[in-house]
């Protein structure tokens, strides 16, 4: 077996070790009418009501997981998601909303959590499923800002280059709902089981923290955007809004962290490396997580990891890289981060480095492909030349995945339904 075909296995066998259903079921438990999540408790024979809610790429296997640990004790269930399920009405209210635009779906996903949380009793206890994907999913624009509009800013955000960080700031000072305004709007107790989909596992950040608290500003909205030059070019009720905001005509989101809600991280891109590396290890391979993570503009994220490469080509290991990389779309192709950052590797990697190389989104969608990502190794400029396929091409058009489709080398897992961020595995083979 190649270590190509190593690696692209293995990332599958991960996917499988951080399902949502098992993150769970590691994480939580009842005993004696408790329910235990890491080092808290929560008696539910306290409660006058249990209503199950959540949002996100991961929502419907962290739901299952949680209908079968909770039973008859459920008095409602309401999750918003973006792929297409079918679920029993008796059971469970299933919208299927949009991602990564807003569209009318995320509005009525919104106007549908802001109604049950404002009607939620003080003694009701409500248990919030977060994954990534929510901040399209669930939406609804402050006053005088159109869906047009924020599908207009949106898109331009993402083709711009911002990282998700940037992108929720500015979110959650457009929306009524976001930066802890959901939560602010009941007095009901609150857990929330979260898949972490940002680096460092920000609770401000995931999500765009609907039930949390937010520590950024309208000046920073404005900053983000104006450090990658879009801020002109967002419609003119948002730039009105953001502006307004930062002079004080607007409330700023929620500065507190509730006390009535408590979040608990039970799944993020750290395990999905530590699951990784155990992996790997099983198939004698030595192996190092490196802790700083991978952010930026995958152009120059391919030529940090080249210079890695290269500084420790001679021994055979392996390193595991998380994160998420950024592109900045200047043309239409097809393709996403991983593979546009596998690409640029590849145009660097010669053919004497004895290198395999993948990079892999976890909810198995890399951009506005099918793909996950891709992997490649020394003798894939072999299998360019021999197609004829000129890599700078694909690259200037941002069309990653034809390329990989045309090679062989793209990694297609079909949507995870789960999202704990990106890997990259560089392995250095032995001479």
């Amino acid at each position: 077996m190649s270590y190509k075909v190593l690696l692209k296995s293995l990332f599958e066998s991960v996917l499988q070790e951080v399902r949502p259903q098992k993150l769970i079921s590691q994480a939580c438990f009842i005993k004696d009418e408790r329910f235990y999540i890491h080092d808290a408790c929560y008696d539910l024979r306290h409660y006058r009501k249990i209503h199950l809610l959540g949002s996100g790429k991961a929502v419907l296997p962290m739901m299952h997981a949680m209908q079968a640990l909770l039973g008859t004790r459920l008095h409602q269930c309401v999750m918003v998601g973006a792929y297409h399920d079918q679920i029993p009405t008796q059971t469970c209210r299933y919208i299927q909303s949009s991602h990564p635009v807003p569209t009318e779906k995320s509005l009525e996903a919104a106007r549908c959590f802001k109604s049950l949380f404002e009607n939620f009793h003080e003694e009701d206890l409500f248990i919030y499923l977060l994954s990534g994907g929510s901040s399209a999913m669930l939406e609804l624009p402050e006053a005088g800002i159109s869906l047009e509009a924020l599908q207009q800013a949106t898109t331009l955000m993402l083709e711009g280059g911002l990282a998700i960080e940037e992108i929720n700031s500015v979110r959650k000072h457009l929306s009524a709902i976001k930066g802890g305004k959901l939560g602010a709007s009941t007095k009901a107790t609150g857990i929330v089981l979260v898949l972490s989909d940002v680096v460092g596992d920000d609770l401000h950040a995931i999500g765009s923290a609907p039930l949390y608290c937010d520590t950024t500003t309208f000046a920073d909205a404005i900053a983000s955007l104006k450090s990658h030059n879009i801020f002109n070019q967002m419609p003119e009720c948002i730039t009105q809004y953001l502006t307004q905001g930062m002079q004080g005509r607007h409330h700023e989101t929620p500065k507190n962290k509730p006390q009535h809600i408590a979040h608990y991280i039970i799944g993020s891109n750290d395990v999905v490396l530590q699951k990784t590396k155990a992996l790997l290890i099983q198939h004698q391979i030595p192996t190092t997580i490196l802790k700083d993570k991978i952010e930026g503009d995958a152009k120059v994220v391919a030529k940090h990891l080249y210079q890695f490469a290269q500084e420790h080509v001679g021994t055979f290991h392996a390193y595991l890289f998380g994160g998420e990389p950024t592109v900045i779309v200047k043309k239409g192709g097809k393709g996403g981060r991983n593979q546009h950052l596998c690409l640029h590797f590849l145009q660097l990697l010669d053919t004497h480095s004895q290198v395999t190389f993948l990079s892999a989104a976890t909810d198995g969608i890399d951009g506005n492909s099918d793909a996950a990502g891709a992997v490649i190794d020394t003798n894939s400029s072999n299998i360019a030349a021999e197609k004829e396929i000129d890599i700078q091409s694909y690259l200037s058009h941002f069309d990653s995945h034809t390329y990989f489709t045309k090679t062989g080398e793209a990694i297609v897992t079909g949507a995870t339904h789960n999202n704990l961020l990106d890997i990259m595995i560089l392995l250095i083979e032995p001479n």
